[in-house]
């Protein structure tokens, strides 16, 4: 169980759309040091590749991934959300990892990650971009895969204890670990998530630090040519988000009413409620005034953007990420069934009514 009460079943196998996702987000920090490093020099850029292999292909895959269930239960090459499809060239090695793993582990992950910083430190820009990507990728995994990840082992797993206890109880994979998959398909595929009731104000800090690379990008873009057209970008922004989109999406939203007078929202928390609660779906001029206001803010930055390639390419990366991640992870769990982007399933959407319907008439009974 998660601590905003969201309960995330384990991810006992990953599909196509876990390796595409995570390798997508896992390449962006390394592009952005092969261009920097390109700048100087094609043959540094060999090296780097060269190191980055040797990590991940040699010192991670022996002294990590072998510890791995995923590793472990995969037959002939590995199945797993980063290095899937490649031949398991080491024997297993259920357990613990030792102190002599570890340390060569972490020497190995400071070389990728280090290398590219000699010839990256030169551009602020470059630098804080390949910041943030690594960022990014750190907390995401930890946000979303590292509570469901069933290698116990690994430093980074988050999965409660006693969520583990009972998997290891329930299928013995500290004693047998070669059971079938239809005995890990009974502890929990991993394919949906229950629904999320409420957002916290790390929900809120997470989409927010996401959000921002994308507003940064745009607003350097501007602001190198005009700071008049920067304040104008701004105040569109402000009057989207608090205005126009509260009024005409927001207000038909489940997480609108609560928290009183201020929004308890993951992307706008905190701010005033301008607007009275409308619960029910949002009308076809309600989302057509709303995409209208994306579209604004979307497309505004677009002809300062194409001055800076850079920049350009930091926005249509970041809004990638944001829908892709979202669409994942959010979208899948969102009570606010009337929103077009959300892909709860009609028996659960059913499910969930039914059970706050229930819960409502034994309220009023108690009263």
């Amino acid at each position: 169980m998660s601590s905003s009460g969201v309960l995330f079943p384990l991810k006992t196998e990953h599909s196509i759309k876990d390796r595409l996702y995570w390798n997508f987000l896992n390449i962006i920090p390394f592009l952005i040091g092969s261009i920097a490093i390109a700048r100087d020099s094609l043959k540094w850029v060999a090296v780097y590749i060269g190191i980055a292999l040797f990590f991940f292909l040699v010192l991670e895959f022996r002294f990590v991934c072998t510890h791995c269930f995923y590793y472990i239960q995969s037959k002939g090459c590995v199945k797993c959300m980063m290095l899937s499809g490649v031949p398991k060239i080491f024997k297993d090695r259920p357990g613990p990892h030792s102190l002599f793993e570890k340390i060569i582990t972490v020497l190995g992950a400071l070389s990728v990650f280090l290398f590219p910083v000699y010839w990256i430190i030169s551009d602020p820009l470059l630098l804080g971009t390949y910041i943030v990507a690594w960022v990014l990728f750190f907390l995401t995994a930890y946000r979303y895969e590292c509570v469901r990840c069933i290698n116990f082992e690994c430093p980074m797993n988050w999965v409660p204890a006693g969520v583990k206890e009972e998997f290891e109880k329930r299928d013995g994979i500290s004693e047998n670990i070669g059971f079938s998959r239809e005995e890990l398909q009974a502890a929990g595929s991993g394919r949906s998530v229950s629904l999320r009731v409420e957002h916290e104000f790390k929900d809120f800090l997470y989409w927010n630090f996401v959000t921002l690379t994308i507003l940064f990008s745009a607003g350097l873009a501007i602001g190198i040519s005009s700071t008049g057209w920067l304040l104008a970008y701004i105040l569109t922004l402000f009057f989207h988000f608090n205005i126009l989109e509260q009024s005409f999406f927001c207000t038909h939203c489940p997480y609108y009413p609560k928290e009183g007078k201020k929004l308890g929202c993951m992307m706008n928390w905190g701010w005033p409620k301008h607007f009275r609660s409308r619960p029910y779906p949002p009308g076809k001029f309600d989302l057509a005034v709303t995409t209208l206001g994306f579209l604004v803010v979307i497309l505004f930055p677009v002809p300062w953007l194409l001055r800076e390639q850079f920049l350009l390419g930091a926005y249509l990366v970041s809004i990638s990420i944001f829908l892709l991640t979202i669409w994942r992870y959010e979208c899948c769990r969102c009570i606010y069934f009337g929103c077009p982007f959300n892909r709860v399933s009609v028996e659960v959407r059913n499910e969930f009514e039914r059970e706050k319907r229930l819960s409502a008439s034994l309220k009023n009974i108690k009263l």
